[in-house]
């Protein structure tokens, strides 16, 4: 969110993702971080919205994403928290973005584990430069 890209909306807006422009859509200014004609580029990537959202959802502070197996390999998604749950780091235990990464990082575990030319193939995709 905001760090591999930042969106432009056709009015000028400026959020920290595509799913944070939607929100905005929906009345939920939440996650917008300027404006192109008011702000600079360093007042949109510096903005109190972005860096709170990425502190507050830091995976290694973040209750039951810091003890997570899974955490290296995740991520966190504030905006789904938010809409979801109104809170941007989300109760774990409920949060469908949480079941489904550590369903989709299990099969993954599993396909590895039960076919080694799956694991290889997996192996290669992982040590690509």
């Amino acid at each position: 969110m905001g760090i591999a890209a930042i969106v432009y909306n056709y009015d000028g807006a400026v959020y920290a993702s595509d799913e944070s422009r939607m929100l905005a859509e929906m009345g939920d200014n939440t996650f917008q971080l300027g404006h192109v004609l008011k702000n600079s580029y360093e007042e949109i990537m510096l903005s109190e919205t972005l860096l709170e959202a990425l502190e507050d959802t830091y995976t290694q502070s973040v209750p039951m994403c810091s003890s997570c197996a899974f955490e290296t390999y995740c991520g966190s998604d504030p905006v789904y928290h938010h809409a979801i749950h109104k809170d941007k780091v989300g109760r774990k235990p409920d949060s469908e973005f949480c079941k489904r990464n550590m369903a989709i990082f299990k099969h993954l575990i599993d396909l590895m584990e039960s076919d080694s030319d799956t694991k290889n193939i997996f192996l290669k995709w992982a040590n690509r430069c």
